[in-house]
């Protein structure tokens, strides 16, 4: 809890010295994106290679065509072995390397759901 509101008080006190006026002001838009700075989980792939790609995309919603509209995320950091993402709530779509899985991230916690559970959700 110190950590979040230790940042929020940064946050805020940059947007203070950008916009001017009283730093209580930006507070309690600061501690809502300290929030969800705190929460951000890091995803972990493989590097993937040119016939099986590696990435991850946010499920935003449905789509007519492909039942499943997305948002590719984009890397945090890379190597030659892997490939990281930092990620807050949602649904997303994990493909690592060719292989597929949706995951569920709720308040920090990574939960693997299935493809009929996701479709559940978003409509």
């Amino acid at each position: 809890m110190k950590k979040v509101m230790v940042k929020a008080w940064e946050i805020a006190k940059k947007g203070q010295n950008k916009f001017g006026g009283n730093v209580k002001e930006y507070f309690a838009e600061a501690l809502k994106l300290a929030w969800a700075l705190i929460r951000k989980v890091r995803i972990t792939t493989s590097a993937g290679s040119r016939n099986h790609k590696s990435w991850v995309a946010q499920i935003t919603g449905t789509h007519p065509a492909f039942k499943l509209n997305r948002s590719f995320v984009n890397s945090v950091d890379h190597n030659w072995t892997e490939r990281y993402f930092d990620l807050v709530d949602g649904i997303y779509e994990v493909c690592d390397a060719g292989s597929r899985q949706f995951i569920q991230i709720v308040k920090g916690n990574v939960e693997e759901v299935e493809y009929s559970e996701v479709l559940e959700m978003v409509v």
